[in-house]
């Protein structure tokens, strides 16, 4: 009996199907002349990524930039999954069941706060010394925000940044010139 309810169904899939000759093929149904891009299958991510999570304008304007940053393709993947709180800290790992119950979510670094990518890379005792001398050398201070994206835009964004960046495209140039008259 069951077997002829799988029959029927199989008749009404096959239902105005033809058959021809051509060689069978693969199309990529993402994009219209049936080739696959990255920037398509990006797209369709983000669109799934994007029906989980409601993005401000914002936070959306910081992927895109990630990708078009200089950084290697390694270094943006990685920030992408920072942003989108994909990279297994304990806090992640225990949502998943991946740590054996009971095990302790502290942060291996500072051991104060639970590990969180927002912890990890912002609010850890390890971190914000990284960060602080950072800002230290390159002369720019502002205080922690309270998010990877804020954070993201306050060195990536505004007039004085991009100010900096030319600065440090002509100090950087300056260096290398050095280097090579010291070489010769």
């Amino acid at each position: 009996m069951w077997e002829e309810e799988v029959l029927l169904s199989l008749m009404e899939d096959l239902e105005g199907v033809r058959l021809s000759n051509q060689v069978d093929a693969w199309r990529w149904k993402l994009e219209e002349v049936g080739v696959f891009t990255v920037q398509s299958a990006y797209k369709k991510l983000e669109g799934l990524v994007l029906r989980e999570v409601l993005w401000r304008d914002e936070e959306k304007g910081v992927f895109e930039k990630s990708w078009k940053s200089l950084a290697p393709s390694k270094v943006a993947a990685f920030a992408w999954k920072v942003l989108l709180n994909g990279v297994p800290t304990k806090v992640n790992l225990a949502l998943r069941n991946v740590l054996a119950p009971g095990e302790s979510l502290m942060c291996v670094l500072c051991n104060r706060k639970e590990e969180s990518a927002l912890h990890l890379f912002l609010y850890c005792d390890v971190a914000s010394v990284v960060w602080l001398n950072l800002k230290w050398w390159l002369d720019r201070f502002f205080l922690t925000p309270s998010n990877l994206f804020v954070h993201w835009e306050c060195w990536n964004g505004g007039k004085e940044i991009r100010t900096s960046k030319r600065g440090w495209v002509d100090l950087t140039s300056d260096y290398l010139g050095l280097v090579e008259s010291a070489e010769r």
